[in-house]
């Protein structure tokens, strides 16, 4: 990931922000200070060299005239006393030609020897007489000492600046300085004053995480008492929305047990029509033995009733109690399980005429827990069944793979509605059905995304629906199921 594309907290983006506004407006202000102050020691610079140039011609005039060594070295001499707040380092007096005529160095520059005057042809202005660069350690000054008709001499003066370029120096450092500081202190100060603002938000996307995680809680009301305006506002809403959202979960989940109780009283009544039909056999196989018992035949015929009729009867308590029981510790998914759906839903589908074909190839115990697996097959079973018109067949295929368990119920029905299957399938945005259906189907499809499956739906071209489970095998298991 590039440094453009990396994301960088509030808190720490706005004092970057104000650092580099700050930094920004120092370079700016330092820069205009600067300049301002080079102006100042420039203009005073010129207008003491101007001075002292003035003093020193008035002083050497008629001198320079009579090239009087002695004479311009002593003027020389007092100007440099009278000005020293000028720091003149070194003053030059020439005649038209070049030649020295007197210097404040005789050493360096003695008597006749021949100083450069470039291109000096007439009284230069100002602004060419003067030369100073900020920072520089010195500055230089030039004038001509000019008669009607022709130039008489020519002054060169040099002048220390050092102290102004020390001034200058600590001029910038004291706007380093203080612009370092400023820009530390208003960062740290914009950090913080961040910081306290983004308490709310931190506090509310925490809560915001742990509602992606799991259950959605509010936020604490000490905690909503002690913030004021917009994020008050936002905490309250928020709030509202949690108890909305649990609200609605509840009602779900009342609706749901509901559902289920619903349908397995439908069942149990359906079973207690199951259970008295061969009880009436009893009764009269009992009445038979006991008319008719010392025959050996009918003795015979009558206690083979018997068994048969008591066995059918447990057989349906055994299945029922095996699908709605709850189990203390999971167990594993096995064959019968799914056979038992047979006789469990033989009396619904004898009521609606409808045929129940079951394809069970699961072999051994499948590492999924059967609970949940059963229910959620029975609900599909109730549906398909409650769907198919009379004289259909309603048909069930389970199947495992080395990774999948997959089950598969179909109808002939009129097939699914679109809404239905998306409760089914668990869609963003769909509900449960509140209007008296879909809510076996909302619990189906959350007990199936519970165990990590998919639901597919499907309209088979002869019509009806084809509803298939995939559910992942439990990962631990896999070696023993290989």
């Amino acid at each position: 990931m590039s440094f453009r594309d990396r994301s960088w907290p509030i808190t720490v983006t706005v004092p970057l922000a104000v650092a580099a506004l700050m930094v920004l407006f120092g370079v700016v202000l330092s820069e205009r200070v600067l300049s301002r102050l080079n102006e100042t020691q420039e203009r005073h610079l010129v207008d003491l060299s101007q001075s002292y140039l003035d003093g020193l011609s008035s002083a050497i005039g008629p001198s320079i005239l009579r090239e009087d060594n002695w004479e311009v070295f002593d003027a020389i001499a007092r100007a440099q006393e009278l000005h020293k707040s000028l720091h003149p380092s070194q003053t030059i007096v020439t005649n038209a030609d070049g030649a020295v005529i007197a210097a404040s160095d005789p050493k360096t520059h003695p008597i006749g020897s021949i100083v450069p005057r470039g291109n000096i042809t007439s009284s230069p202005t100002e602004s060419e007489s003067f030369s100073f660069d900020a920072g520089a350690t010195t500055a230089s000054a030039i004038r001509v000492l000019s008669y009607p008709g022709r130039i008489a001499g020519i002054i060169y003066a040099t002048f220390d600046t050092r102290h102004l370029a020390a001034e200058r120096r600590d001029v910038v450092m004291a706007l380093v300085l203080t612009n370092s500081i400023l820009t530390i202190l208003l960062a740290a100060a914009g950090w913080l004053l961040v910081a306290r603002m983004m308490q709310p938000v931190r506090i509310l996307a925490a809560h915001l995480g742990v509602a992606r995680e799991s259950m959605a809680e509010p936020i604490p009301e000490s905690v909503v008492s002690k913030t004021k305006g917009e994020f008050e506002r936002l905490f309250l809403g928020y709030n509202a929305l949690v108890r909305s959202i649990k609200e609605k979960e509840d009602l779900s989940r009342r609706l749901a047990e509901e559902k289920r109780l619903s349908s397995l009283g439908r069942l149990a009544s359906a079973l207690a029509h199951e259970i008295n039909n061969p009880l009436g056999g009893l009764f009269n196989a009992l009445a038979t033995l006991k008319t008719h018992g010392y025959l050996a035949n009918i003795r015979e015929g009558s206690l083979g009733l018997l068994e048969r009729g008591l066995i059918g009867i447990r057989d349906v308590v055994r299945t029922t109690l095996t699908i709605y029981r709850t189990d203390v510790t999971a167990r594993h998914l096995t064959a019968p399980d799914i056979d038992d759906l047979a006789l469990l839903i033989a009396p619904e589908a004898r009521r609606k005429f409808v045929e129940i074909s079951i394809q069970n190839t699961l072999t051994g115990p499948i590492p999924l827990p059967s609970t949940p697996i059963r229910q959620a097959v029975l609900n599909l079973l109730l549906n398909a069944v409650d769907a198919a018109p009379a004289g259909s067949g309603v048909e069930l295929s389970a199947a495992a793979t080395m990774r999948h368990l997959e089950i598969s119920v179909t109808d002939r029905g009129a097939g699914i509605p679109k809404i239905a299957a998306e409760v089914l399938t668990g869609q963003p945005g769909a509900p449960p059905l509140l209007d008296g259906g879909g809510l076996g189907l909302w619990t189906t499809g959350r007990l199936i995304a519970d165990l990590g499956g998919q639901i597919e739906v499907k309209h088979p071209a002869v019509g009806g629906t084809s509803v298939k489970l995939l559910i992942p095998l439990l990962r631990e298991e896999l070696s023993n199921v290989a």
